[in-house]
């Protein structure tokens, strides 16, 4: 995100030195407004570039960390900038007539495509995942990406119109603060240790949900707790028994996205998760519970962290005939835990 905020900063001083080109204060020979030109659409080009490769980041895209592919993704910023940077000789992209103005040249349209592509892509790849319910968990991510790139685009499109006007760097600035606003309410609502949501998240879904009832689904709650972590803390210290939290976050985050049913993650307590989830029959529910459960088996042996670690989980359904507070249907799912605990330890 760091290279993406320099890069814009860097766009909109190539804007102001543009506008001073222009507007006559800085000389406006062919030379300076080759380069006043060249500068803005390199750089708007990087920063779309940049924002592809967050936004594949933020989705957890592990393709993104081959190198190899970064570098072929750069390959439009490459051809862009080259044609940009060759413009005085070439007149590809742009040129200066004899008037001393500057032209739109056969291939301009290039200048203009090689960012909203970037943008574009990012936005539809987004909204493809939001828009699917086994990758419910992160839907908020997806969203927050999708609607990232409207504003640029929109704006960009009425510089291309009225050029003299900087719309563009309305729009992305305002795409930034969007992204920003959305960072710090990510950082009130999600556990920093896990990446999931937390208990007050966990309450105002809660409120969302206990209030009306979706045809054909119920209402289930499952609480998951980690048997003995503290003897992982004892033994391997802190810092492991903080790996073991996030090994368990992540098979709870896996066993949820392999399920059509809707599913809300959330860390409750210093050892427990809860999953709220929507689904038609108590069967359901106990399938996930055991999905969780051979998750947590797998990461561990994936890890091959050096101790095994088992989960206890509880149930509780809600009965929107019979309402009951918050505190209650999370008891209820806490009393089925207790119980399954104490058969585990037996």
């Amino acid at each position: 995100m760091g290279n993406l905020v320099v890069t814009l900063m860097l766009y909109y001083m190539a804007e102001i030195f543009w506008a001073l080109v222009d507007g006559n204060i800085i000389s406006s020979a062919p030379t300076m407004l080759y380069l006043s030109n060249i500068f803005t659409y390199i750089l708007i080009s990087v920063a779309a570039y940049y924002w592809y490769i967050i936004s594949e980041a933020l989705q957890r895209d592990k393709l993104i960390e081959n190198t190899v592919l970064r570098r072929l993704l750069a390959t439009p910023v490459l051809v862009s900038a080259l044609l940009a940077v060759t413009a005085y000789r070439t007149g590809l992209v742009f040129y200066v007539d004899e008037n001393g103005k500057l032209v739109n040249g056969s291939f301009y349209v290039i200048l203009v495509i090689v960012p909203f592509a970037y943008l574009i892509a990012s936005s539809v790849k987004s909204f493809s995942r939001f828009a699917n319910k086994d990758r419910y968990v992160d839907r908020n991510i997806y969203f927050m990406i999708g609607v990232f790139p409207f504003a640029p685009i929109i704006l960009g499109a009425l510089q291309a119109i009225y050029w003299r006007v900087p719309f563009l760097c309305y729009g992305t600035v305002a795409a930034v603060y969007y992204v920003y606003l959305t960072t710090q309410d990510n950082l009130i609502s999600i556990d920093p240790l896990t990446q999931t949501n937390n208990r007050n998240q966990l309450y105002k879904y809660l409120v969302q949900k206990m209030r009306s009832e979706e045809q054909g689904l119920s209402l289930f709650l499952i609480m998951v707790d980690i048997d003995r972590l503290r003897d992982i803390n004892e033994a391997y210290g802190h810092a492991e028994g903080d790996r073991a939290l996030n090994r368990v976050a992540t098979a709870i985050k896996d066993a949820c996205q392999g399920s059509r049913s809707r599913m809300f993650v959330s860390r409750y307590g210093a050892d427990e998760f809860v999953v709220v989830a929507e689904m038609a029959y108590r069967a359901e529910a106990a399938w996930l519970a055991d999905q969780i459960k051979n998750e947590v088996k797998r990461a561990t042996n994936v890890d091959a962290a050096p101790y095994d670690i088992h989960v206890s989980i509880g149930i509780s359904q809600y009965d929107y005939q019979a309402p009951v507070t918050i505190q209650s249907f999370i008891a209820r799912a806490d009393s089925d835990l207790y119980q399954n605990k104490k058969l585990n330890a037996t």
